[in-house]
């Protein structure tokens, strides 16, 4: 994952408050069943990319203007769930039964790597 992208999350991540309830508890059970060590992959984003989860960003600007200062331009950023996205994938079974295909694979190529 480049790390402009990680920096990018950084500033304009989905906060999880925005989750519906059920999207929310899969979120819970994917990070306490995936590996929280990989510091450059963050475990939100993870699960964003596995369940291909979207959300929607805004933005509005203001002028501040105070006696002492100059006018200064601010940004404001909202975030919001897109009640549009697809959740069928997002479901409990689906990301479980996925994680564990996955950590097969992995078993499976480590397997067929030690006896190369």
């Amino acid at each position: 994952m480049p790390y402009w992208f990680i920096n990018w999350w950084g500033l304009y991540w989905p906060h999880k408050d925005i989750l519906p309830p059920s999207v929310f508890d899969v979120m819970i059970t994917f990070i306490k069943n995936t590996d929280q060590s990989d510091k450059l992959r963050p475990s939100m984003i993870h699960f964003f990319v596995h369940c291909r989860l979207s959300w929607i960003m805004d933005w509005d600007y203001s002028i501040q203007r105070t006696e002492d200062t100059l006018p200064t331009l601010h940004r404001k950023f909202w975030t919001k769930w897109w009640n549009n996205c697809d959740v069928s994938k997002c479901i409990l079974e689906t990301v479980l039964q996925s994680l564990q295909n996955k950590i097969q694979q992995s078993q499976q190529f480590t397997l067929t790597k030690s006896q190369i």
